[in-house]
């Protein structure tokens, strides 16, 4: 009988996967906007809700291949093996010279199934380290992406897109493209000088309205 999954614990790593699919996005847009992170520094609810968000696509994504192969799997190719097997004896002897070609005849003891068994086990731990690895690489370069295309505006001077702001800052307005916040502070590129501004959420800001 298979031990309870303690909650404690799941809960514990889906913050911590949350925790660092939301820093490495956002790291990899200051990178690109080369913007201070500790400026930029965010709440810990910020960076669970950004790490949420971002976790929809790729999840959904995972779990619609998933049943699709289960499906292919159990109503195409499964019933076709037990169709094939069930043709003839000729067919059977074939299945079983596979199954001993790829397992062989002996049997193992004991200790060989538990040391087999344990190298499973670090094999998985392994694939899913490296999958944790690649999913940190590609929420970073999403990131930087989406710095590349708020910064693509700028650069073309389009006034008219959204993200355009106005900012007192030492009693003089500031007209920039807002690019982004953390906990206390914003930032945002002056659109003539090229100049970015840290300015405290609590002096705020304006903008233009557009659907």
């Amino acid at each position: 009988m298979r031990k309870p999954i303690d909650s404690a614990i799941v809960l514990a790593i889906s913050t911590a996967i949350l925790y660092s699919w939301s820093t490495a996005n956002f790291h990899g847009y200051l990178t690109t906007a080369k913007l201070d992170s500790d400026m930029m520094e965010r709440s810990f609810h910020q960076v669970i809700y950004s790490g949420l968000v971002l976790s929809f696509g790729p999840i959904l994504f995972a779990l619609i291949s998933y049943a699709c192969a289960l499906f292919v799997y159990s109503h195409a190719i499964f019933p076709c093996y037990i169709d094939y097997v069930r043709s003839g004896i000729g067919a059977k002897r074939k299945v079983v010279k596979f199954r001993r070609f790829w397992v062989g005849k002996r049997i193992a003891p004991a200790i060989e199934r538990r040391e087999k068994s344990r190298f499973n086990k670090v094999g998985v731990y392994t694939l899913l380290a490296l999958l944790f690895i690649i999913s940190l690489v590609y929420f970073e370069k999403k990131g930087s992406l989406q710095a590349n295309e708020v910064l693509g505006n700028y650069l073309t001077n389009n006034e008219k897109s959204d993200g355009i702001i106005e900012v007192n800052i030492n009693n003089t307005k500031k007209i920039m493209r807002f690019l982004a916040c953390g906990e206390k502070n914003c930032a945002g590129i002056e659109v003539d000088s090229r100049r970015i501004y840290y300015f405290p959420q609590s002096s705020g800001f304006s903008f233009v309205y557009s659907k």
